[in-house]
């Protein structure tokens, strides 16, 4: 950890959480990942011996407490009293983001993957009909893996890029950036259909309720404001 030499809360904090990575590692432990492999799938981009270094240094100071999986091989990382007590750092600082900063995604940042798994994880199960609810994207700018499927069972959704044999209620087709833009609230899903970026067919119960089900990231009443520069 960098020391600031400054006896300032804010100094000892950032000390801490801005090291590169451990505010994502803290982000996808509110997200529900415990175990090292499920870090490594949702942050593809940092490399094993520094996620170890993270979480090491989050369990040294108490962000994090790491326990043995029972009966099995493996530990899994959860947050301590003093990581959930990250949670309104985390929102405001997500918002800010949103709001000044996100600005328009490179080529490199769009990622199908990590895009599925928010919308899967934010649908409003509640707005849909009892039972199971299949949906299909079909990405037209993805050439590998360009279907992807939600399951929504028993209010749960689980999301994988292969129809595990179950019959598909409504269909989503669009780019991966338009999917994120609807999510992140920067364009609607009236405004996507009116301009025929999003296209969506099934059954009525499930296509004229859309707006309702659909889900928002929870930032996406941040619009982005422009920032004034000299």
């Amino acid at each position: 950890m960098y020391d600031y030499g400054e006896a300032c809360p804010m100094s000892k904090a950032t000390s801490l959480l801005c090291e590169r990575w451990t505010l994502q590692i803290i982000r996808e432990m509110f997200l529900g990942a415990t175990r090292f492999s499920e870090f490594q799938k949702y942050l593809p981009k940092i490399s094993p011996t520094l996620l170890n270094t993270r979480l090491r240094l989050l369990v040294d100071n108490g962000i994090a407490i790491k326990k043995r999986i029972p009966e099995k091989r493996g530990f899994e990382y959860h947050l301590t009293p003093a990581g959930k007590d990250l949670a309104p750092l985390m929102s405001a600082l997500g918002a800010w983001g949103a709001r000044w900063v996100y600005g328009v995604l490179s080529e490199a940042e769009h990622d199908v993957e990590s895009t599925m798994r928010a919308v899967a994880e934010t649908i409003a199960t509640n707005e849909l009909p009892d039972g199971e609810t299949v949906l299909q994207f079909t990405f037209t700018d993805v050439a590998k893996s360009p279907r992807w499927f939600v399951t929504i069972k028993n209010g749960k959704c689980e999301h994988c890029d292969v129809n595990m044999g179950y019959e598909v209620d409504v269909y989503l087709r669009s780019s991966v950036e338009t999917l994120e833009r609807i999510w992140w609230g920067q364009m609607s899903i009236a405004e996507a259909k009116d301009n025929e970026q999003l296209k969506v067919s099934g059954a009525p119960i499930y296509t004229k309720s859309l707006q309702r089900w659909f889900p928002n990231q929870a930032f996406s009443a941040c619009r982005p404001q422009s920032v004034q520069t000299t």
